[in-house]
């Protein structure tokens, strides 16, 4: 039995055969009456592409797709952007180079984001910045927690942009080395059995990267039911680490579940053909 890491109810791992386990993300579908259906759609960041085949199916059952995307608010809509040159952006995104070193898809490269239908809903860099600097601001150990937030947001914008000369390097050696790869593949299937996602970041940019942005998303949100009037479904396409806080918000607006979660598997292991062995496996499972 694979052990609930309790990291939220819209990511969890799976045994799925034998020689299979799976890292999966959850959707759920809300309503309330007299208002539009809200589909609470997760995702992982990274994945194969035949999972992102079957989430796109699943936004296609939506009028409005809310999708997360931290963008710099100095540089437009990326979506404006030739398709291509798009493309080419996330294949060298640091989602993009591990799910390259790992036989996976990132999201940005598989997911189509189809204007008008598509809207981006996120925070800007900016504003993710000004947040911490009004912490900054009012001094003391809020300031002290906002200023080592803001240092590790820089890091992982690094990262993510794939400028990490480091951490390119080690991707690459992960592309060539099965050993190596089938055992990070494993340890990614092993997340929903761990506690956090973010092990190793601080609490003040744990809250920036959820709660203040899943804020904004319920913002947003409420201006759409309130303004556009006719919308049949509204998803809300985010990691679906962001999806427990973000149904919590929702029963505050009044939606109840219209069902239970669904599961798709994102990345799929089959340790035993890859010849890692069962202890192993138990252990990297964190099973007893």
């Amino acid at each position: 039995m694979i052990p609930a890491g309790g990291l939220d109810a819209y990511t969890r791992t799976a045994q799925t055969g034998p020689d299979a386990f799976a890292m999966q993300t959850g959707s759920r579908l809300f309503r309330k009456a007299g208002a539009p259906a809200v589909d609470l759609v997760g995702v992982a960041h990274i994945g194969s592409a035949d999972y992102y085949q079957r989430v796109s199916r699943r936004l296609a059952q939506a009028d409005l797709v809310l999708f997360e995307g931290v963008t710099d608010g100095t540089q437009g809509e990326p979506l404006d952007r030739d398709p291509a040159a798009i493309a080419k952006v996330h294949s060298k995104s640091g989602y993009g180079r591990i799910g390259s070193s790992l036989g996976l898809s990132s999201q940005g490269e598989q997911i189509r984001y189809e204007r008008p239908r598509f809207r981006r809903c996120d925070m800007t860099i900016q504003e993710m910045t000004q947040l911490l600097d009004d912490d900054i601001a009012r001094g003391g150990q809020t300031a002290r927690n906002a200023a080592g937030a803001k240092a590790e947001m820089q890091s992982i914008k690094r990262v993510l942009g794939g400028e990490s000369l480091l951490m390119n390097s080690m991707l690459g050696l992960v592309k060539i080395n099965h050993s190596i790869r089938s055992r990070i593949r494993l340890s990614m299937v092993a997340i929903g059995t761990r506690k956090s996602e973010e092990e190793g970041v601080s609490a003040r940019l744990k809250k920036l990267i959820n709660e203040d942005r899943n804020e904004h998303v319920i913002r947003e949100l409420s201006q759409v039911l309130h303004k556009e009037p006719g919308r049949r479904r509204i998803a809300v396409f985010y990691g679906s680490a962001h999806h427990a806080d973000l149904e919590r918000r929702l029963r505050k607006l009044g939606y109840a579940p219209a069902g239970p979660v669904s599961w798709e598997s994102a990345i799929v292991s089959s340790p035993y053909a890859d010849g890692i062995s069962p202890s192993e496996v138990r252990e990297m499972l964190n099973e007893g």
